[in-house]
């Protein structure tokens, strides 16, 4: 699918090398650049037309091979289209030349294009840093160039700087010289052809870890001064997953070096600069032995993430901004398959259809989704593609599809792929393509419905006979819509091609049957006796909802409670069940019998399946009575598990049994009150030691500290002195995880003065990057502070623009989500689609429209919860938690 009406630079002049050289001062937060661009002149024309943005160019001439040189006669700027025309009186000829700008720059402080960053040194001197961040549209806002991703070329970068800071780029230092003026000017090596937005620059003061792979790439990941400690598990990860990938895709990792570094201010959580991987610092850097398993698990896979961006988007680039999700699908799935092969006992593909694949389903149960392969006219538009339908269903698909082919036929299916179209640019058919020739199926075909339509089908099964030769099975598909709302006949019509693995209790290795048409009929083998269940999405590993007969749940219910069904589909069955009777395809009293009967359950990826259902069960209840007696059941229904695993770290420990105490003491403390005796002291006592030990000493555990902070401010009747500790305690902080701790407890303190209070320290002291935290944790922490944020935000959105400038749409996005993220009635709906449609905000007009779309989904299940058992008092008093 190619968008038509694209919004590109003229194609007449093309560049095939850039050298650039940036002189900054870091002082005065400004930089001089120059550029020699050679050129090719592939039509006679008197205009070259590049991008530029927020850059002051002071010269600009062209000299041809022969070395006639002109300077243009005018120098136009089109600030809509942020391009800038050089107009010379006569054409330049066909032929090389070269294109000659110097100009200057501001290092700004939006997170975007070059800009500054503030640290602090060892000997607690505020410092300033500065580094890049291009995708998808501000290599322009550091230099004037083409800059699409089709339009690749060479970069040879020298840089000159204070001779006591540290400078690099995406390829090593090969010379370096000191000035006269006391500076010191650095030269790096050409890189490979590639597209703009993958150049990197940064200068500041860094301490270093450094490794090389056994296949002999360094890798160094590079901190703010006197953090280098903590960049041992990154490195560690870095290393193993560049020689995971080398063996995968049978392609060396094609730079000499690989740099990571933590970047103190960071608008997105990495970006995949070739050979100069930029990260938030709480995406890098942890303490390896105090760390949570949560976070030990984010750093590896966006680790993971950018390293797979080194082959996919890197060395093959997609075409066009349309084929976003070619990078962004790609990476995410190859982050879990490197992540899994790292560390297998973490279990990524058992946690995925939790995470990822939830994720997915989400947001693609909206009429206000979009299909993966999103038409792109102007460049401008791809912001609002960069979520979960690019990255986490792209994800999906990609693993759908390795399911139905089978893992073989798709790594070589990749590695042909990445062969062929190494250092170009690529469209999805080609990566069709790819697979066919090696699968010897229609690929383009059956994947079709998943890129280029939005939505997923869910689908239902009806028994239509049974006997020892089978069980025959009515198989139909309808587009599943989170607002339950009828299809129109046009939208019946729509259809996915769904690999549906049907596996049972007797079955080893699920057998593929590809669901094409609306309706089909299968047989499958029979049951070997009445009790036996049947799954139809072995290890959800297709992009459906299953909606599965009546007569079956009772065996699909005692498979969940036995444990017979794997982990991964328990969980999955429960998800399902959950999404479905919101729509009223699935009785909501079903649902609660399928999480009753797992009170012995003790993997974490059901107990967090759970936890989504009685989360969304606990949001909707009508009453403080009927929460009362649901929250009694939550107690009841894990304590057992609870008994078993404790508030303590124990050594035989995995990573997934601290995953799940985190989870259970999540439920704990969300379900419990003052009376609780025993969770009111525990709390209190971590609380305590955490407030008044040293910075990482502290009994109470990363894996649960949040959890802890919440309640403890939830219950307490002194919300002064609570705000005047955590605050003080985040101003000596130096560790950027433990920071987010306080921002993201800090808004459960209990009054609407402090709740208030918080979101004006906020938006006076919070760095730009992480400012949204503390915003989502007063929104969260109950009616009042929903009501609390979402009217700051709409009191102070002014102030929020301001404070945002220039920077990436997607901080607006996250604020606006975190204030607006508890709202539930129709009245809040309509008050956020009037208040934008009194103060418009373009760039994040999608991200506005899905979350008016969730508001009123969420009021219809409210109303549907109220009319059913849930309701009721003698439900809630009736189950039998075993």
């Amino acid at each position: 699918m190619i968008s038509t009406n694209r919004v590109i630079l003229p194609t007449n002049v093309s560049p095939s090398l850039y050298e650039l050289e940036f002189d900054v001062n870091l002082e005065a937060w400004s930089y001089r650049g120059k550029e020699k661009v050679h050129c090719e002149v592939k039509e006679a024309t008197n205009t070259i037309t590049i991008h530029s943005k927020d850059i002051q160019i002071h010269s600009v001439s062209f000299t041809t091979e022969q070395g006639q040189t002109t300077t243009p006669d005018h120098i136009n700027f089109n600030l809509k289209r942020t391009t800038v025309s050089f107009v010379f009186e006569k054409d330049l000829a066909v032929g090389k030349g070269f294109l000659h700008i110097d100009f200057t720059g501001e290092l700004n402080n939006q997170m975007a294009g070059f800009y500054r960053s503030s640290y602090t040194a060892i000997n607690g001197e505020k410092r300033i840093m500065a580094s890049t961040q291009f995708e998808p549209l501000d290599a322009r806002r550091c230099f004037p160039c083409w800059d699409e991703p089709e339009i690749k070329a060479v970069f040879e970068i020298t840089m000159i700087i204070s001779q006591d800071r540290v400078g690099f780029s995406n390829m090593p230092e090969v010379e370096s010289e000191m000035l006269k003026n006391g500076k010191r000017r650095i030269k790096f090596a050409p890189s490979p052809k590639m597209s703009t937005y993958l150049v990197a620059l940064c200068v500041g003061e860094f301490d270093f870890a450094q490794r090389t792979t056994r296949h002999g790439v360094t890798i160094r990941v590079y901190t703010p001064p006197g953090k280098f400690a903590q960049a041992n598990f990154s490195l560690g990860v870095a290393c193993d997953t560049l020689d995971f990938y080398d063996d995968y895709f049978q392609i060396p990792y094609p730079l000499p070096k690989l740099d990571m570094v933590a970047v103190p201010e960071f608008a997105m959580g990495a970006m995949e600069n070739w050979g100069l991987v930029t990260y938030r610092e709480v995406d890098l850097l942890i303490d390896e032995q105090s760390a949570s398993p949560q976070q030990k698990q984010r750093v590896c896979t966006v680790v993971t993430h950018e390293l797979a961006h080194q082959w996919f988007g890197n060395l093959v680039t997609m075409l066009w901004w349309d084929d976003l999700w070619l990078n962004e699908g790609f990476a995410s799935y190859m982050q879990n398959l490197a992540a899994d092969a790292l560390f297998p006992k973490w279990g990524m593909w058992e946690q995925y259809g939790g995470s990822e694949q939830m994720r997915a389903l989400s947001l693609d149960s909206l009429r206000t989704s979009h299909p993966i392969q999103v038409p792109i006219a102007h460049a401008e538009e791809v912001e609002e593609v960069f979520d979960s339908i690019s990255y986490a269903k792209g994800s999906c698909v990609i693993r759908m599809l390795a399911a139905l082919i089978g893992p073989d036929h798709f790594q070589k299916g990749l590695q042909n792929y990445l062969k062929k179209y190494a250092y170009s640019n690529t469209v999805t058919a080609d990566l069709w393509n790819a697979w066919a020739e090696v699968s010897g199926k229609p690929i383009a075909q059956i994947m079709k419905s998943w890129t280029e339509q939005m939505g997923f089908p869910f689908v239902a099964a009806k028994v239509l006979s049974q006997g020892p030769e089978g069980i025959t099975l009515e198989i139909e598909q309808n587009w599943f819509l989170a607002d339950g709302s009828e299809l129109s006949e046009e939208e019946k019509k729509k259809t996915w091609s769904v690999p549906l693995l049907v596996s049972s209790k007797e079955t080893l290795n699920p057998v593929v049957h590809l669901i094409t048409e609306k309706k089909k009929t299968i047989v499958i083998p029979p049951k070997s006796n009445e009790n036996d269940w049947i799954l139809l999405n072995s290890g959800q590993k297709s992009l459906t909802r299953i909606l599965y007969p009546k007569e079956w749940i009772s065996q699909l219910a005692r498979g969940i409670k036995t444990k017979e069904i794997s982990a991964e589909d328990r969980a999955g069955l429960i998800l399902d069940a959950h999404a479905l009777s919101k729509v009223g395809n699935f009785e909501f009293v079903d649902l609660v019998r399928l999480i009753e009967g797992c009170g012995d359950e003790e993997k974490y990826v059901v107990w967090s399946a759970i936890e989504i259902v009685l989360n969304s069960i606990s949001s909707y209840l009508p009453n403080e009575q009927i929460s009362s007696i649901f929250s009694a059941f939550v107690l009841k229904l894990i304590k057992k598990a609870f008994s078993k695993i404790g508030w303590q770290a124990k050594k035989e420990d995995g990573h997934l049994d601290k995953m799940l105490r985190a989870t259970l003491i999540r439920l704990l403390t969300a379900h419990s009150t003052k009376d609780n005796t025993d969770v009111v002291q525990e709390t209190k006592r971590l609380f305590s030691s955490y407030i008044n030990s040293p910075q990482g000493t502290s009994e109470l555990l990363a894996d649960y500290r949040v959890e802890v902070i919440r309640f403890v401010l939830r219950i307490s009747d002194n919300d002064e002195e609570n705000f005047q500790k955590l605050i003080s305690y985040f101003g000596k902080l130096t560790n950027n995880v433990e920071k987010k701790h306080v921002m993201s407890s800090i808004g459960f303190l209990k009054s609407a003065e402090y709740k208030k209070k918080v979101l004006d320290w906020t938006m006076a002291e919070v760095l730009l990057q992480d400012f949204f935290y503390p915003m989502g944790s007063v929104s969260v922490s109950g009616p009042l502070g929903r009501d609390v944020a979402w009217n700051y935000f709409k009191d102070n959105f002014e102030k929020i623009k301001s404070k945002l400038g220039k920077a990436s749409p997607s901080l607006m996005d996250a604020a606006f989500g975190s204030c607006a993220a508890s709202l539930s009635t129709n009245e809040d709906a309509d008050d956020i689609k009037n208040f934008f449609e009194k103060n418009p905000l373009p760039q994040s007009n999608r991200t506005i429209l899905q979350k008016i779309e969730a508001v009123r989904i969420a009021s219809k299940t409210k109303e549907k919860i109220s009319k059913s058992p849930l309701a009721e008092a003698s439900f809630w008093q009736s189950l039998n938690v075993e």
